[in-house]
């Protein structure tokens, strides 16, 4: 691979630059928690700034194509609401630039001067080296970076996050993206099984099965 380049996150798609504006533009939960339309929307927005700052991290490792381990989309319960998680890997043949070590230092590095607060490199049982981090300020509740390498091993890396929670009924917001959940969800498109870390996410299919 090429060695992981700051610049990089100044070519991410246009939806992305504007994600956290828009956010800040939707009506506040104050009065209780969203529902319908209100739900989805302020999901979406949501989705769209926690994927933003994984994105940043994902082109700066590689600007090329992921593999999606998990997407993203579903809604799972936390403590006041909802949040979603995705877990991404690099493809099969893909190589780093500098040993485990050397990257996740790089890596831990990258992440403080942009206002994470990352932890400092471990090396798990398995022999993978981990970077955690996090940043609530854009959705990113917890960054988990793990980099394998070394002699005999096939070179990769996987990027999962969580993120923070947001006011909503995570099986509200289910039936919405799903139309049909939890009894009878329509057949829908595929999600993908590989994307470009900039891609504008699908969030949620309609009644016929087609992306939204």
């Amino acid at each position: 691979m090429t060695e992981p380049a700051a610049g990089r996150s100044a070519h991410l798609p246009r939806w992305l630059a504007v994600a956290a504006l828009a956010i800040l533009a939707l009506p506040g939960c104050a009065s209780g928690q969203p529902h319908g339309d209100e739900l989805y929307a302020s999901a979406r927005q949501a989705n769209l700034v926690f994927k933003e700052a994984v994105a940043t991290v994902l082109v700066h490792i590689s600007d090329g194509t992921w593999q999606v381990q998990e997407y993203g989309d579903l809604p799972a319960d936390c403590d006041s609401g909802y949040a979603f998680a995705l877990h991404r890997t690099t493809f099969e043949g893909w190589t780093l630039a500098a040993d485990a070590a050397t990257t996740a230092d790089r890596l831990a590095a990258w992440l403080d001067e942009r206002g994470w607060k990352a932890t400092a490199p471990t090396t798990a049982a398995t022999g993978e080296v981990v970077v955690e981090a996090s940043d609530p300020t854009v959705g990113v509740a917890e960054l988990t970076i793990e980099i394998r390498g070394g002699a005999g091993r096939a070179d990769a890396i996987g990027v999962g996050a969580t993120s923070t929670c947001s006011a909503g009924d995570a099986e509200e917001l289910t039936a919405l993206l799903y139309p049909g959940y939890p009894d009878q969800p329509v057949a829908h498109e595929p999600l993908p099984a590989g994307e470009l870390a900039g891609e504008a996410p699908i969030f949620g299919f309609t009644r016929d099965g087609r992306p939204r």
